[in-house]
């Protein structure tokens, strides 16, 4: 029987590493699209346009466009989104404190971890040929 797979909540919250740049820079005050682009400086066009839609579907920001002369597209957080800039701060504040710890762990198992020559040598097939 098929079900259809349900998306893990982690999936649809945090998208990618855009994600707390773009709700910070929300939580001080809409922005226009144009500078969100400068306020997440390293973020590339194409990027930044698929999160803000990832985050619009998941009910964290609304875009408001304004119809004058020119087209404008304005970006805010919703009350949901305001709900999540507390447990990402405090998500934040984690990684500055164990910044290093994580490294040195990463760091110790990419030294233990073996390359795929040495899995090679000791799989009993190949000891074999």
């Amino acid at each position: 029987m098929n079900t259809p797979q349900q998306p893990q909540t982690s999936d649809l919250i945090f998208i990618g590493k855009w994600t707390p740049r773009i709700l910070f820079s929300l939580d001080e005050r809409p922005h226009r699209y144009g500078e969100l682009r400068r306020q997440v400086a390293s973020v590339s066009q194409r990027m930044l346009t698929r999160s803000l839609r990832k985050l619009e579907e998941t009910g964290l920001i609304t875009k408001r466009v304004f119809e004058a002369n020119t087209i404008a597209v304005e970006y805010s957080l919703t009350r949901l989104g305001k709900t999540i800039i507390s447990p990402l701060r405090g998500m934040c504040r984690w990684a500055k404190q164990y910044r290093k710890v994580v490294t040195a762990e990463v760091s110790i198992r990419a030294a233990t971890k073996p390359t795929a020559q040495e899995i090679l040598e000791i799989l009993p097939e190949r000891r074999r040929t």
